[in-house]
């Protein structure tokens, strides 16, 4: 009967590891020359690529920049046009002011004009004008009567009283209502008196009764001297915004 072989084989584990180590490390260079070798053949260069992408960053921080300096521009701009539209705002103001201020001058060079030189011709005291103002409550107004005295030569005044009284309805009853019954305040004359050489300003604050509605104001001016006439001239009542 014949006897068994006995075969030795060395064991070497770190040898294998290496192996296959070794071998794996080879496929994947292998794999990766065979993929850049396919996108060379297929026209693809990594280092025009890099190149590229250089560039292309290089143009990204260009255009930040630029965008930055751009922003800045529009905020200098902003700030001019808002600088800009307050200065012409003021402008507009002062013109608007400046028009109101010649407006005001002609109408007063009008006005004495007409104390001088009167459009109608006529000479001596005569009513300008009656303005009505909103007073301090729903109740109160005040009245401003003008009076101007008309001639070529101003060398004397002329003074006397006015009296003023209302005319309208109360509750529909037609009421006569006299100064001295309206006069609201310290002043409690119903007569005003004036004295003036070219004019002067008449102002009286009154308070209308409760249901009374003025449709009308009745100027008398009582001037003094015998060959002095009386005025009279009656004024609707329309009240004018201050």
């Amino acid at each position: 009967m014949a006897k068994p072989k006995l075969v030795v084989r060395s064991h070497q584990p770190h040898r294998t590891g290496v192996i296959l180590g070794v071998s794996l490390v080879g496929l994947l260079l292998g794999s990766f020359v065979l993929y850049e070798w396919g996108r060379y053949r297929g026209g693809y260069d990594g280092l025009r690529a890099d190149r590229a992408q250089r560039a292309l960053f290089d143009e990204l921080d260009e255009l930040k920049r630029s965008n930055g300096a751009l922003r800045e521009e529009i905020a200098m701009l902003t700030m001019s046009r808002n600088v800009d539209r307050e200065a012409y705002l003021r402008v507009e103001a002062s013109l608007g002011e400046l028009q109101e201020q010649i407006q005001a001058q002609r109408e007063q060079l009008v006005f004495y004009r007409g104390i001088v030189s009167p459009a109608d011709g006529a000479r001596g005291l005569r009513i300008e004008n009656l303005v009505v103002t909103p007073g301090a409550s729903q109740s109160e107004y005040r009245l401003k009567l003008t009076l101007v005295m008309a001639a070529a030569r101003h060398d004397k005044s002329v003074s006397g009283s006015v009296e003023l009284a209302l005319e309208g309805a109360r509750n529909g009853v037609p009421t006569r209502y006299a100064l001295g019954d309206l006069l609201t305040g310290d002043v409690l004359d119903p007569k005003i008196g004036f004295s003036f050489r070219y004019f002067q300003n008449l102002e009286r604050e009154l308070q209308l009764p409760s249901g009374f509605v003025p449709d009308r104001v009745m100027v008398e001016v009582n001037p003094k001297g015998r060959s002095a006439e009386v005025i009279r001239q009656a004024f609707e009542w329309t009240v004018q915004s201050t």
